[in-house]
């Protein structure tokens, strides 16, 4: 006759796993169990094989309750507000380009303007040079020339 495997662990409901997570020690968990779940026939050994995957739950229900925090956007909405922000600043910055060579063009334009010989009254002006009274003297670099040794 052949053995049929047992499982390795019981089928615990959702009701049994929020229990665990409220308990603090195995004491307080087994006294609770036999008050919230009098109808069930579980054993010792089947309430302590309950309480030692207590930290199995508490990472499963963890995982949800730190990808999701109360007040925060989840990920679906944080990619749609970063895909909206890249939007936004890529029309900003055409339009800031688009500003920039506009100011340039009329930078150029008043440039021209002012050295064409037709700028002013007709006439070409020399330009005003400052009367400096101390004219900037020109610094020599002075020559080094061989040092001849003779006899």
């Amino acid at each position: 006759m052949t053995k049929i495997p047992k499982r390795k662990y019981e089928k615990i409901d959702d009701a049994e796993i929020d229990l665990v997570l409220q308990c603090n020690d195995s004491h307080e968990f087994y006294e609770r169990y036999r008050e919230v779940f009098p109808t069930r026939k579980k054993g010792i050994e089947s309430i302590s094989k309950i309480w030692k995957r207590r930290n199995e739950f508490q990472k499963k229900k963890q995982v949800p309750d730190q990808t999701h925090e109360p007040g925060l956007p989840d990920a679906h909405e944080l990619e749609d507000l970063l895909r909206t922000q890249n939007r936004i600043l890529v029309e900003m910055s055409a339009v800031v380009n688009e500003q920039l060579m506009v100011c340039k063009s009329i930078l150029n334009h008043f440039q021209n303007i002012d050295r064409s010989p037709h700028a002013h009254s007709g006439k070409s002006e020399e330009p005003k040079v400052a009367d400096n009274k101390n004219p900037v003297k020109k610094i020599a670099v002075e020559k080094t020339s061989d040092i001849m040794i003779g006899s």
